[in-house]
């Protein structure tokens, strides 16, 4: 079996150091909010309600809608959560939101969240020709828009290729 070690060493829990938190905590809690733009021009990857005789229409107005309500209003309601908790969290955003809906990453950025690579716009990445290119992209334009380089790369749909680990 191949492991992508050129990317990362492996590392048995059992030969770490102790990592002790911060006032004698016993638990981590990592928030990752994914902020993501969807192409109401292409099918919906994820269906909550099914297109009928299992034909995707476009555009899904009923399931693109999900993700627009959470733009307009899901996001700014978990933005006040937070905020009243103290709490910053990580975001793993397609790049692309950074210009359509530029309120809400200057809303993150703000708040001091940190910003993790997660695509430029949410689709299929190992179907891409060029993933490498759709990464670089994607931390260009959010160096670009925060002032530095992203921590971290989730790969949209939670899927990775041997070019994105």
């Amino acid at each position: 079996m191949k492991l992508p070690g050129e990317r990362f060493d492996y590392s048995p829990m059992a030969s770490r150091p102790v990592w002790k938190l911060p006032n004698g905590a016993r638990i981590a809690v990592w928030t990752i909010v994914n902020v993501e733009e969807w192409d109401i021009e292409k099918a919906m990857a994820r269906q909550y309600l099914p297109a009928p005789q299992g034909v995707s229409a476009v555009p899904d107005v009923p399931n693109w809608a999900w993700h627009d309500y959470g733009m307009r209003v899901g996001f700014w309601r978990l933005l006040e959560a937070l905020a009243k908790r103290k709490l910053r969290a990580t975001t793993a955003i397609n790049a692309h939101v950074v210009e359509s809906y530029e309120p809400v990453a200057r809303a993150m950025l703000e708040a001091g969240w940190e910003f993790m690579a997660h695509g430029v716009i949410q689709g299929a990445m190992h179907l891409l020709p060029d993933q490498r290119a759709a990464i670089r992209q994607s931390i260009e334009m959010l160096t670009k828009f925060t002032g530095r380089k992203p921590k971290g790369w989730l790969g949209p749909g939670l899927t990775e290729t041997w070019e994105t680990l």
